[in-house]
């Protein structure tokens, strides 16, 4: 659980209304300061040792390309596996056995996190392993799984999170090796769908991770990363291009075969994880409308995947859908006195506008018109946003 300390013009506050006596307010002050101060370092220790380690890994890896024809490949495969674990351990000392330098040795735990990935890559290449970029890339996920859990280790929860939809990508879009494979990948109508239905299935196992306490700030990680996967793949789906079935697009063919059976499966995971969460989690940190909607978001990811239309109903639809959960993430934010969730939902509520002006009014304004409409619109929106962002923030700390 993080500290909160109060700040300067709280303490002022007390000591006017009598609450506190001013050598307390001085005491508290002090505190505060000293606080302040102690915080800013261990940020800066965690940025300096972690643009170290990512630094060290780099260096490592590049020593090794450099040479690569003249070293070995039996001398390769033990830099790489011996920088791996040598990272590994050396972390462990430094954060867990002698505790001196434990920022720095978790920031070599996650360098041993990233060089396991490259490691797996490399010797891939070097022995010329004919594996499927995907299966690489799920290795990778599962070795370093386990860190997660075994350190508490968030970087590396967010590496996860991230390897997951990068693994997510490879395994359904990714036909073929070039920029051409990459590209129809991301035109894919059928791009925004899975990764909402993954988006879903992030946030679903990230609340099962409340159930014990040990995993809160694991959970909350996933939850985030589900939750931002989701909300710009709903984005995607208010547009024509993703929402709207043209049979003419030669990319935008009818996936079946190794999608749809990964589909399926998905979507699966995505609705138990919800139904658990709606029925059997009981934490506070899960709100009682949480399963509702995912569940709702999966019944209608499931509706366009197998009823798509070439008429505009599923744009409007999307429209809406991405307006309510907006509404409702900034609700979960209030109400949890959360700033993360709020700035998040304020971040799309001035995007999901700006973009729906283009969108609507750029074919039936004047340029002239059009562009200084949108500044005072802008202006205006961005005014009252942020006068909003402090009000709830001062709010959230009295």
């Amino acid at each position: 659980m993080k500290t909160k300390m109060v700040d300067e013009k709280q303490i002022k506050q007390w000591l006017k209304e009598g609450t506190i006596t001013r050598a307390q307010a001085k005491k508290m002050l002090a505190d505060s300061s000293s606080y302040k101060k102690e915080q800013s370092s261990n940020k800066l220790i965690v940025a300096v040792s972690t643009i170290g380690a990512i630094l060290l890994g780099i260096g490592a890896i590049l020593f090794i390309a450099s040479n690569w024809r003249t070293i070995p490949n039996i001398a390769k495969t033990l830099i790489l596996v011996g920088s791996t674990f040598g990272a590994y351990y050396v972390g462990y000392l430094f954060r867990y056995q002698k505790q001196n330098l434990p920022k720095v040795g978790a920031s070599l735990i996650f360098l041993g996190a990233l060089l396991f990935g490259a490691t797996i890559f490399l010797i891939a290449q070097i022995y010329n392993i004919n594996a499927n970029s995907h299966m690489l890339m799920l290795i990778w996920m599962i070795g370093i799984l386990p860190l997660v859990y075994v350190f508490m280790s968030l970087p590396i929860a967010g590496l996860l999170s991230l390897l997951f939809f990068i693994w997510v990508y490879l395994f359904f879009f990714l036909t073929r090796q070039s920029f051409f494979g990459w590209l129809e990948g991301f035109a894919s109508r059928y791009f925004p769908l899975i990764y909402v239905v993954a988006g879903v299935m992030l946030f679903g196992i990230g609340g099962l991770h409340y159930l014990s306490k040990k995993l809160h700030n694991v959970a909350r990680i996933y939850r985030i990363a589900g939750l931002k996967v989701m909300l710009f793949s709903l984005f995607l789906l208010t547009f024509n291009f993703f929402s709207q079935y043209h049979d003419y697009y030669g990319i935008q063919t009818d996936a079946t075969g190794k999608f749809a059976v990964g589909f399926v499966a998905f979507s699966v995971l995505a609705i138990l994880t919800g139904v658990i969460n709606w029925f059997f989690n009981k934490t506070e940190q899960i709100s009682k409308i949480e399963g509702p909607v995912s569940l709702g978001l999966m019944a209608l990811m499931l509706i366009f995947y197998y009823y798509p239309s070439s008429t505009t109903i599923y744009v409007v639809i999307f429209n809406l859908v991405l307006a309510g959960v907006i509404l409702l993430l900034l609700y979960a934010g209030y109400e949890r006195e959360d700033m993360k969730l709020v700035n998040m939902g304020m971040f799309w509520v001035a995007v999901f506008i700006v973009v729906r002006y283009f969108d609507w009014f750029w074919r039936l304004l004047d340029r002239s018109i059009f562009f200084m409409v949108g500044g005072i619109i802008l202006l205006l929106g961005g005014i009252a946003l942020e006068r909003k962002r402090r009000q709830i923030k001062a709010q959230f700390k009295a």
